[in-house]
């Protein structure tokens, strides 16, 4: 069951993983806080600018999945992210997968499941398999908010 906890740790998320990987390429004392912002600047509490540099990973249209994860693992790719001096990830997803949950109960479906309705029995599958290879903590059991929430942990 996905509940408002669940879906304020995907939200708040970003702010943590941002947090945890500038914390690993400091700038300036991370996070420094609380950032307060003076016409277009945000500033640290010391009142040095805060630059956020960071990327989008974006989350597959139909199936709701972070994408790539068929190809290598959550902390790979985080990993590269990290490696590139980013302190920021924007991790996007369908508004559409709140509605489904809500429409179903509070209760997610699993990324198999996902993969199996957007791209068929077959792709799905096989497409599913590569995931579950390269994240051996996920399985059939593994929701695509756990999905989300787990890039961030």
């Amino acid at each position: 069951m996905v509940g408002l906890r669940q879906l304020t740790t995907l939200v708040c998320g970003t702010a943590i993983a941002s947090q945890a990987i500038a914390a690993e390429h400091p700038r300036a004392a991370w996070p420094n806080g609380p950032f307060v912002t003076s016409g277009r600047w945000i500033a640290d509490a010391g009142g040095s600018n805060v630059t956020y540099v960071g990327v989008n990973w974006p989350g597959h249209g139909e199936t709701m999945v972070p994408e790539g994860l068929q190809h290598q693992s959550i902390a790979t790719i985080v990993g590269k992210i990290k490696s590139l001096g980013m302190n920021v990830i924007r991790l996007t997803y369908a508004i559409e997968m709140i509605d489904q949950v809500e429409d179903n109960g509070g209760d997610d479906i699993s990324i198999q499941t996902a993969f199996v309705d957007a791209l068929g029995k077959e792709k799905g599958s096989a497409v599913y398999d590569e995931v579950i290879a390269n994240n051996p903590s996920f399985d059939s059991t593994t929701t695509r908010l756990q999905v989300e929430i787990t890039a961030f942990s």
